[in-house]
C-alpha cells in the first residue's frame, strides 16, 4: 500500500509541475505555440487551452486514442494531425444551411427561439447560431447564400436602410468579439450570392418557418441592400478603423456576375472599392469551378435529418456507417462532382471531418529526385494518415450519438457528407527539393518554374488517386486539400532544420527562413518568389485543379490600387487562369493612439510617430502581426508585396 501512494504522490507531483511550468511558458510567452493561432489572445481562457495542450498533447497520451504510428509520424514531423487535442472529440469544419436555420428557428438543449419573421431576427439567429456551433467544430463554419436568404424579410417588413445596416454591424461586432473558448472569436464565413447563381435564385424564399411561393430570384433589389450595407461596413471597420476579421465572406464570379453595374448599380464598384481598401472578400472563381455544380449539392445535402432522428430502426445510420437510399444517393453525386473549391467557402451540409497533413518537402529531399522512392514513403505516410482518419470518424460518431454535440444533432445528424482529408504544405519546397534545387524560387528559369509546376501537379495527384482508392475501400468520402498551416508551416519546418540538417549543410534543400524561423509555404507559388502576377495566377491555377479540397492563391499588395484597374485584374485571373480560389490583400497600417490608417509597410505613424499596427492575411483571416507566430512572421518579412500591378 505504501509503495502505491508514494507511486501516486510522484505522478501527482509531476503533473503539478507541468502545471507550473506551463504557467510560466504563457505568462512569459516563452513558447512560440503561445502564439500557435493569431485569432486567440491572451487571458484565462486560453491559458486554459494552452495547459490542455500541454497536458494531452503528448505521445503517451495521444497513443492510447489514435494509432500509434501515426502519433509517431506526427511528433517526427512525417505527419501533422490537425486540431490536436480538440480533435480527439469533435470534427474539423462544417458548410451549415442557413435555410434550415430560418425553417427551425434556434433550437438548443435550454431554450428553444421560433422561426425568424424579421430581417434583425434572421442575422441574430445566425450569429447565436455561429457561436453554438463554434462549441462543436475545431475550425471554419460557413454558412451560404446570406445575401438571398435575408433579402425577403426586408420586402415583407419595408425595413429601412439604415435599420439593415444596422443589423449587419450587430452581426459584424459580435462575430468578432472574443466570446468563443480560449478568448477568440468563431471562425465565420458567408458566401454572398447576389443573382450569380442560377441555382440558388430558385430556392424558396423562407419567412416564420414557412416556405413562400416567391423564389429567392424575385428579390434582386433587397439582395443588393445587403450587399451594399455589408460592403459599407466592412470599408468602415470597427471604431478604431481596423478590419474585421470574420465572417469571411466569398463572392461568386461567374458568367452572371455584373462586371459594369447594368443590374447591380453602385454595387458593383462597391465591391472592388472595399477589395482595394480591405480585401475585405474572397473570389471563387465560377469560370474555371463548376460553382453551379458545388452548390447545387446545397438543397441536396439539407435534407430533414429529423426522421432519422426519430426513427428507432434508422439509429443507426447517425453513427456514420450506412445511410438510407437518399443519402446513398447524395453522395453519389458528391462524387461525381468533387472539385477544388475554395477553402473557406464550404457547400452547406458537408465539411472535412479532419485533416492529417503530410510534410511534402521532407519527402522530396529523402527521395533525392526518384519517384519510385518518392511513391513508397508518401503512400506509407498516407496510410498512417487514413488510420487516423477513420479513428476521428469513429469516435466523432459516438460523440453524435452521445450528446456532446447537440446542435449538430438537431441541424445535420450524421457526417456521411464529410470529407476525410489528406492535407499537403510545402509543395514549392518539395519540388525545389525533387529537383535537388534550393535556389529554384530565387535564381530558376522560367523553363526550371515550368519543371516544378509538373512535379507539384503529379505529386498532388498522386496524394488525389490514393485518396480515392481508400474511398472505393472504406465506403467514405475522401478529398485532398491545400491547408492554411498557420502554424504547421512552421513546426515542420523546425523538426526538418534538425531532420534534414546534412542535406541544407550541402545546399540540398531549401527550407526558407528569415534568419530567425524556418516555415513552409501553404501556396503553389511560393510568395516569397518574385513572380509577376500574370505568371502566379497561370502556374498556381494550373496545380489549383488537381486538389479535390480548398485552395488559395493571395495577392499582396503594399499599396491600395484604382478600384476600375483592380477590377480589370481579377476579370483577366477569372477569365484567363484556372485559379479557383483568390484574394487580394493590401497590408493595412493602423495607428492606435491616433487612429491613422493607409495601405502600406509602416513602422512609424507619420502623424504621431507611434508604433503602428500592420494587419494582413496571416493564413487566409486578417489578424495585426503582433499576434503572429514567429514563423508566419518570418514568412511575412520575405513575402513579395505587389505595387499596383507591376509585380
Amino acid at each position: 500500500m505504501k509503495v502505491i501512494v508514494q507511486k501516486s504522490k510522484s505522478i501527482s507531483e509531476e503533473k503539478a509541475s507541468e502545471i507550473i511550468k506551463a504557467e510560466k511558458e504563457y505568462i512569459e510567452r516563452a513558447s512560440w505555440d503561445v502564439y500557435e493561432n493569431a485569432n486567440m489572445n491572451m487571458s484565462y481562457s486560453n491559458f486554459r487551452n494552452f495547459l490542455f495542450d500541454r497536458l494531452i498533447k503528448k505521445p503517451e497520451v495521444l497513443s492510447k486514442y489514435l494509432p500509434e504510428e501515426a502519433v509517431s509520424d506526427h511528433f517526427r514531423g512525417d505527419l501533422h494531425i490537425h486540431k490536436l487535442p480538440d480533435s480527439l472529440f469533435i470534427p474539423y469544419c462544417i458548410g451549415w444551411s442557413f435555410k434550415k436555420i430560418l425553417k427551425k428557428g434556434l433550437i438548443t438543449p435550454t431554450i428553444v427561439s421560433k422561426p425568424a419573421r424579421h430581417v434583425d431576427t434572421a442575422i441574430a439567429h445566425l450569429t447565436n447560431f455561429f457561436f453554438f456551433g463554434s462549441q462543436e467544430y475545431t475550425g471554419a463554419q460557413a454558412a451560404s447564400g446570406f445575401d438571398v436568404f435575408l433579402a425577403p424579410f426586408i420586402r415583407k417588413d419595408k425595413t429601412p436602410y439604415n435599420k439593415v445596416k444596422q443589423a449587419i454591424q450587430h452581426m459584424l461586432f459580435n462575430l468578432n468579439y472574443p466570446a468563443r473558448a480560449g478568448f477568440q472569436s468563431p471562425f465565420t464565413n458567408i458566401t454572398l450570392v447576389l443573382d450569380t447563381s442560377e441555382q440558388f435564385l430558385k430556392e424558396h424564399a423562407v419567412i416564420g418557418g414557412k416556405e413562400l411561393p416567391d423564389t429567392l430570384g424575385d428579390y434582386l433589389d433587397e439582395i443588393l441592400v445587403i450587399n451594399k450595407a455589408l460592403l459599407e461596413l466592412l470599408i468602415e471597420g470597427d471604431a478604431k478603423g481596423q478590419p474585421f476579421t470574420f465572417p469571411i465572406p466569398t463572392l461568386m464570379i461567374t458568367k452572371n456576375f455584373d462586371w459594369n453595374g447594368k443590374r447591380w448599380g453602385e454595387v458593383s464598384d462597391l465591391i472592388f472599392e472595399a477589395l482595394a481598401r480591405r480585401g475585405s472578400a474572397y473570389l471563387l472563381n465560377g469560370y474555371s469551378t463548376n460553382v453551379e455544380s458545388l452548390y447545387s449539392m446545397c438543397c441536396r445535402l439539407t435534407i430533414d435529418v429529423s426522421r432519422l432522428n426519430n426513427n428507432n430502426s434508422l439509429k443507426h445510420q447517425l453513427s456514420g456507417f450506412r445511410l438510407s437510399r437518399d443519402l446513398e444517393e447524395i453522395e453519389e453525386y458528391l462524387i461525381k462532382n468533387r472539385q477544388a473549391f475554395g477553402i473557406w467557402a464550404l457547400p452547406d451540409a458537408t465539411g472535412s471531418i479532419g485533416v492529417v497533413t503530410l510534410n511534402m518537402p521532407r519527402l522530396a529531399a529523402l527521395s533525392r529526385g526518384e519517384w519510385d522512392i518518392f511513391e513508397e514513403m508518401l503512400y506509407t505516410k498516407m496510410e498512417n494518415a487514413r488510420r487516423v482518419l477513420l479513428t476521428w470518424r469513429k469516435r466523432y460518431a459516438v460523440s453524435l450519438r452521445s450528446g456532446l454535440m447537440p446542435i449538430s444533432r438537431i441541424y445535420l445528424g450524421h457526417f456521411r457528407n464529410h470529407f476525410n482529408t489528406f492535407g499537403v504544405i510545402g509543395l514549392p519546397e518539395a519540388a525545389a527539393n525533387f529537383m535537388r534545387n534550393p535556389k529554384l524560387w530565387f535564381e530558376g528559369s522560367r523553363g526550371e518554374i515550368g519543371e516544378a509546376v509538373k512535379i507539384m501537379k503529379k505529386m498532388v495527384k498522386m496524394v488525389r488517386e490514393k485518396a480515392m482508392e481508400y474511398e472505393e475501400t472504406d465506403d467514405y468520402l475522401y478529398n485532398v486539400e491545400e491547408i492554411p498551416g498557420e502554424s504547421t508551416s512552421y513546426r515542420l519546418a523546425r523538426l526538418d532544420m534538425k531532420y534534414l540538417k546534412e542535406e541544407i549543410e550541402k545546399e540540398e534543400v531549401l527550407i526558407p527562413t528569415d534568419g530567425i524561423a524556418p516555415f513552409y509555404s501553404n501556396s503553389i507559388i511560393p510568395y516569397y518568389a518574385n513572380i509577376s502576377i500574370p505568371d502566379r495566377a497561370r502556374w498556381e491555377g494550373e496545380v489549383q485543379q488537381e486538389f479535390t479540397g480548398g485552395v488559395m492563391m493571395h495577392l499582396f499588395l503594399q499599396e491600395s490600387p484604382d478600384p476600375k484597374a483592380l477590377k480589370s485584374l481579377v476579370r483577366s485571373i477569372a477569365l484567363n487562369t484556372k485559379v479557383v480560389y483568390f484574394s487580394i490583400t493590401p497590408t493595412i497600417a493602423i495607428c492606435r493612439k491616433c487612429g491613422w490608417q493607409a495601405i502600406g509597410l509602416f513602422e512609424k505613424c507619420p502623424k504621431c510617430g507611434h508604433q503602428v499596427d500592420l494587419w494582413s492575411r496571416i493564413v487566409g483571416y486578417y489578424r495585426p502581426l503582433r499576434s503572429w507566430n514567429v514563423g508566419k512572421r518570418a514568412e511575412f518579412k520575405l513575402r513579395v508585396q505587389y505595387r499596383a500591378f507591376g509585380g
